[in-house]
């Protein structure tokens, strides 16, 4: 199998790098420039292709997912943040920004890097940066991650590589926070705000070339990347003219196709897809820690309000079963929604047991009380969330029925499962008797990030609201440092033995990845083609 596929031949290719080497240690060298043939045109090269078979089909290019992979996929190919994370170090590193400065407990300046272009030939500026910041704030957009992020963030320029960011209200993590905010071009945003959602136009170094729904995304390289010749501030450069990103939900179709050479990356296969492919010398697994989290999401409204309920689903949840035997081991059961990489964890808290027999007694003294513990209502996970999940959420499924319960199980699409379960209790119209699969990622590593979108009264997806833990959520708030750490973790230890959601295990996620391909998976997971090359 050939990670590089020699497609077409074309003349007048206008790239600024074109198959480049890579250096040792997993350092990328500068592309070199295509020769002239000395009246203006380039010569000939073939184009190269890179190929990955994802999860999950984005329902939206808006700017607001593009910073979330599995909401997006592949679009941090397209656009960039003023700042990103080396998860070696853990350290916030520059991006478009190459420099900061914290003005107030709500105001960051930031220095923009000069001479970059958006795809659309409009520069980057202070104005730019504001326009789109703003936008994603301000305009009523029906698919957005905002909510997720927390708090309203503005911004305004300064002069013409200067602008200030500022959070509503004191906010700690704001830098941390711009990880998650790509910057989109502002002369769409005025001109062509329509095409907001269908047409994703950054600095990044590709381009959109077409979105063919239900199938394939494909993106082109843009000759005018700032990174072509700054590859080490860039975090990498171009190996590849083209990038197609294959929609397989299925990890049978994924893996397969990875097998058979159609692709050079298989995203989410299970270990056992991993160990068949250890006979296969074209291919090789990439099994790596995650900072994704699968929980059950069922609040405490309805169904759910009797804290007896809650525990009761947590204690019929055999979660050794799920990881050793659906997972293959390749995640560690937990207690609590991040794991020790996020500021706010909880080193003493312990996974709930499995426990049927007291599963069953909490249900049978609720129901003693009056709670109609029988009434059913809907399990539902997300097409494509990870390698096996049809088979974690049917297993759940028959765990919650056995002690008592009387679920539903459904599997969903993304364009289905999103608007019937994005939503905050209080706008649910009478209660809301459901309970969802989810895998949460908190790249931010910062608990407050989990607690202001599940944990809030006003969370973004938050099912449950305690006042006890919406107080000391306020407290570590504005906190920094080991006095945040730890009100964090005391708001952690409140929300346990509350029950606040079923918690099962952190993942780790597994690659079939060919072996003409070098990428290193980093913590995060996320697919930019910068960080990959051919060997």
């Amino acid at each position: 199998m050939m990670a590089l596929r020699k497609v077409v031949i074309r003349t007048a290719v206008p790239l600024a790098a074109l198959l480049l080497l890579l250096l040792a240690a997993g350092c990328v060298a500068p592309a070199a420039a295509p020769a002239d043939s000395g009246d203006g045109d380039m010569m000939e090269a073939a184009e190269s292709e890179l190929i990955v078979a994802v999860a999950q089909e984005m329902t939206s290019l808006e700017g607001t997912l593009a910073a979330a992979e599995t909401n997006c996929n592949g679009c941090l190919n397209v656009v960039e943040t003023l700042v990103t994370r080396n998860f070696s170090t853990g350290e916030i590193i520059p991006l478009l920004a190459i420099e900061w400065e914290r003005l107030d407990d709500n105001t960051i300046q930031f220095q923009l890097r000069e001479g970059v272009t958006f795809h659309d030939g409009s520069p980057l500026n202070a104005e730019a940066v504001a326009t789109s910041i703003n936008y994603m704030w301000e305009a009523d957009l029906v698919n957005t991650l905002t909510g997720f992020v927390g708090g309203v963030l503005s911004a305004e320029a300064v002069d013409e590589y200067s602008v200030n960011v500022s959070a509503a209200d004191p906010d700690p993590i704001l830098l941390e926070k711009m990880y998650f905010v790509a910057i989109t071009s502002a002369k769409q945003i005025q001109e062509e705000p329509d095409t907001y959602s269908t047409n994703l136009v950054g600095t990044g170094p590709y381009m959109l070339d077409e979105w063919k729904r239900g199938e394939s995304i494909t993106y082109v390289v843009n000759p005018d990347w700032w990174g072509h010749d700054n590859p080490d501030e860039a975090g990498g450069n171009v190996s590849y003219d083209k990038l197609t990103w294959r929609f397989l939900p299925e990890d049978t179709v994924r893996a397969a196709a990875a097998q058979a050479g159609e692709v050079d990356i298989a995203q989410f296969v299970t270990p056992d897809q991993c160990n068949a492919a250890m006979s296969d010398d074209a291919l090789r697994c990439a099994s790596v820690a995650s900072v994704e989290t699968m929980f059950a999401r069922m609040g405490n409204k309805g169904l759910f309000e009797d804290v007896r309920v809650r525990m009761a689903l947590n204690l019929a949840i055999d979660k050794e079963l799920i990881v050793n035997s659906l997972l293959g081991g390749a995640a560690t059961i937990t207690g609590q929604i991040v794991n020790e990489t996020a500021t706010g964890h909880n080193p003493d808290l312990q996974p709930y047991p499995y426990d049927p027999d007291q599963a069953r007694a909490l249900l049978e003294d609720a129901a003693a009380d009056g709670v109609d513990v029988g009434q059913e209502f809907t399990l539902a996970s997300r097409q494509g969330l990870h390698a096996g999940h049809v088979e974690v959420i049917q297993a759940i499924g028959g765990m919650l029925s056995e002690v008592g319960f009387n679920p539903n199980v459904s599997v969903m699409p993304p364009d289905t499962f999103n608007p019937q379960f994005s939503h905050n209790w209080s706008e649910v119209e009478g209660q809301p008797n459901w309970v969802a699969v989810h895998l949460h990622g908190n790249e931010i590593l910062d608990l407050w990030f989990s607690y202001v979108n599940y944990f809030t009264c006003e969370g973004v997806v938050s099912l449950y609201c305690n006042e006890e833990v919406n107080a000391l959520w306020e407290e570590a708030r504005t906190l920094s440092g080991d006095a945040r750490d730890m009100k964090l973790q005391e708001a952690a230890q409140v929300a346990y033995d509350d029950a606040a959601y079923g918690l099962i295990a952190h993942l780790d996620l597994a690659y079939l990845i060919s072996e003409d391909l070098n990428w290193n998976v980093k913590l995060d997971h996320r697919l930019q083609a910068k960080e990959m090359s051919p060997k």
